[in-house]
């Protein structure tokens, strides 16, 4: 099984590198792989009092937040980020407690024996679902703790099938602090006694901006009392199925529009598809504005414009990649989404599901009937803030738990 494994990352890593001919997030991961061990060595990180932390993506950074703020806060070391998307390259670069940062290199053997000749870390925190078989194996053999955190475990992944190879990936963490009781059993299970349940520090996090938020002027005006819904981290896919419905609404509605992927293609198409009846954040004036929709060509801001909404639609339903709902339902809105049997993987939309916070849709009509029915009944959907406020406080448990690795 080593051997099937080295391949598949071999033939991963040959078609990264084709891709890279004709794919801008490719081509970011492959330049940014090449770069690392330079950056390493032009950081002198072997001679640094590092706390490592590994995340695939922005979803995971965003988790990883509120544990290295308290670890900059309480103890003295520096902060390192890796990542796998090139997505997360910006958002971590702009984070003022992170000190170092670079792409994850291959999980061949060799690229991870070539990285811990350069690291030594005090301790390897892997956020959520990052278990690469030689980056822990390597961290194993050099002493390095390692502690998986914010994870979640479901009987149909591959670390419950028959065989040893994967349960072994996972029997050389140190220390699991998950996120529900189910994932604690099914890792006891399979031998696995050194777990904790936590909570999930998203929780944390999106109440840490909700406190900080700050009011917005210019949306404000643009939104001018009216009833506003709010479609953040949208992908065409999301607007493709509702975007009748806002062109068919003849109410004084306001729509804002924050796309996953801001870039003068994604802007085009929304003003392509909504003519004559868009601005873009970049062009507000300081006075009220009459079109209806308002298209954020800005990164950053989505978690504070929740707050401007009656309703929430989250984007990424419909393709089973559901974006962050917490974000939303903090400020007390209801929370609208595609359906999509893989967003069952995610805890907390079943949880908002069960509290009558969550509303999955199949299509475009179904908008338009929780739309209309939340807005004439202004109770439905509401109880996000104490949902979050009643499941936060994971990072207090985090800290006592991670104190005796920093010893």
């Amino acid at each position: 099984m080593r051997f099937i494994y080295n391949l598949f990352i071999s033939i991963f890593d040959f078609f990264l590198r084709v891709n890279s001919n004709f794919n801008k997030k490719s081509r970011n991961i492959y330049q940014g792989r090449k770069r690392t061990f330079k950056y390493i060595q032009q950081k002198d990180l072997i001679n640094q009092d590092l706390v490592w932390i590994h995340v695939s993506s922005v979803g995971e950074f965003e988790q990883a937040k509120p544990i290295i703020d308290s670890i900059k806060k309480k103890h003295n070391y520096k902060i390192l980020i890796s990542y796998f998307s090139s997505s997360t390259e910006g958002p971590v670069s702009e984070y003022k407690n992170v000190d170092y940062h670079f792409y994850i290199v291959s999980d061949k053997t060799k690229s991870m024996q070539n990285l811990f000749n350069l690291l030594k870390p005090k301790v390897l925190i892997l956020i959520k679902y990052e278990f690469w078989h030689n980056l822990i194996k390597l961290a194993k053999l050099n002493s390095i703790p390692i502690i998986s955190i914010s994870s979640v475990f479901r009987k149909n992944q591959i670390y419950f099938y028959p065989g040893s190879f994967f349960k072994n990936i996972l029997r050389n963490i140190s220390l699991f602090l998950v996120q529900n009781e189910e994932s604690l059993n099914l890792l006891k299970k399979i031998k696995i006694k050194n777990v904790k349940v936590i909570g999930d520090t998203r929780y944390d996090r999106v109440l840490e901006i909700f406190n900080s938020s700050k009011e917005i002027d210019s949306i404000k005006e643009f939104i001018n009392n009216k009833n506003t819904i709010i479609i953040g981290s949208s992908w065409k896919s999301d607007i493709e199925i509702i975007k009748n419905e806002i062109i068919r609404d003849l109410t004084d509605t306001k729509y804002i529009i924050v796309p996953h992927n801001i870039n003068s293609r994604e802007l085009d198409y929304l003003e392509n598809t909504f003519i004559n009846d868009t601005i873009k954040y970049s062009e507000l004036p300081q006075k009220n504005i009459r079109k209806r929709i308002l298209i954020v060509d800005s990164y950053g801001m989505l978690s504070s414009i929740y707050k401007y909404g009656k309703i929430a639609f989250i984007g990424g339903g419909f393709r089973g990649a559901l974006h962050n709902t917490l974000e939303a339902a903090v400020w007390d809105i209801p929370v609208v989404y595609g359906l999509n049997k893989k967003n069952k993987k995610f805890i907390e939309v079943k949880r908002l599901e069960e509290s009558g916070i969550g509303f999955p849709i199949k299509n475009g009509n179904e908008f338009k009937l929780i739309k209309n029915r939340i807005l004439k009944n202004r109770n439905i959907g509401k109880g996000g803030s104490k949902f979050i406020e009643e499941n936060s406080g994971a990072i207090d448990k985090i800290d006592v738990l991670l104190n005796k690795y920093f010893k």
